[in-house]
């Protein structure tokens, strides 16, 4: 075998190597679509739509939207009434949902997930003997999302608001 040929049958594994690399490199660029990405109330819960590019064809991303919902809650009568302002509460929290979603052929991902408020007995609160807990409201702010598996982040500004409108 001659010195030249040697040195081929050398070379080619780490040629196919550095051929073969491009594609594992593919993924890394995810990033949000703004103009595809936001936000919007369904009554009293926060629906976020998204759109992330960038990703590798078929890979799984895992994507987490978070918000700061301050929600009150109060205690009504029988009488429909707010008897005593110590009888309602107003508490923030943090929200969130997450989810897997795979990219199609092209590296995209299309989702959406949904924010509902805290429960009034997973914020501590209770009424009296004789008085129903009401929901009055719910604002949400902070609004992110963010793919937990490229380390992609979009923020949704502003705040959005629900009032219950039964509520006395």
């Amino acid at each position: 075998m001659s010195p030249r040929s040697l040195l081929l049958a050398a070379c080619l594994p780490a040629v196919l190597a550095v051929g073969a690399a491009p594609p594992a490199l593919a993924a890394g660029n995810g990033h949000f679509i703004g103009s595809a990405t936001g936000a919007s109330l369904n009554g009293s819960s926060l629906v976020t739509t998204f759109k992330e590019a960038g990703l590798a064809a078929g890979s799984a991303e895992s994507v987490l939207t978070r918000a700061t919902a301050v929600t009150t809650y109060e205690c009504v009568n029988g009488g429909n009434k707010n008897p005593s302002a110590s009888n309602k509460t107003t508490t923030a929290s943090d929200v969130s949902r997450d989810g897997t979603f795979t990219a199609d052929k092209s590296g995209n991902i299309r989702g959406t997930e949904t924010l509902t408020p805290p429960t009034a007995s997973a914020l501590g609160f209770s009424c009296p003997r004789g008085q129903t807990t009401t929901f009055v409201g719910v604002s949400y702010s902070n609004v992110s999302i963010a793919d937990t598996t490229s380390h992609a982040t979009y923020s949704i500004p502003g705040t959005f608001s629900y009032t219950n409108p039964t509520a006395p």
